[in-house]
């Protein structure tokens, strides 16, 4: 079971000027199109499929420039750059309660 910590608030200035990755950028100007996604699903398929645990997950998705955050019952796949949210876990083929089912509860339940 992961403690809160392990998915940290990150402090986002809406003033500065994200910075400029093709996945950041696709989201600004809400334009992941679909070969866009299909490159986004390929690149991290294999870690989302073999991540033994949520720590592995968050090492693997690091190394590519990402990194993952809660939005109420959504897992959102953020870049770590701009810190914009890319899109959905599910989006990518792998819905929050299907990891949480495989890899343990995300977060504590009360």
């Amino acid at each position: 079971m992961l403690a809160h910590k392990e998915f940290p608030a990150v402090f986002v200035n809406r003033n500065a000027a994200p910075a400029q990755t093709a996945w950041a950028s696709a989201r600004i100007h809400k334009r992941l199109d679909s070969e866009m996604a299909a490159q986004l699903r390929m690149l991290l398929a294999g870690i989302f499929q073999t991540a033994p645990s949520w720590l592995e997950l968050r090492k693997g998705l690091k190394q590519h420039g990402f990194y993952l955050r809660r939005k109420g019952l959504r897992l959102l796949l953020c870049d770590m750059h701009s810190h914009v949210e890319i899109c959905s876990c599910r989006f990518l083929g792998f819905p929050a309660a299907a990891l949480e089912q495989r890899l343990g509860s995300l977060l504590p339940r009360a």
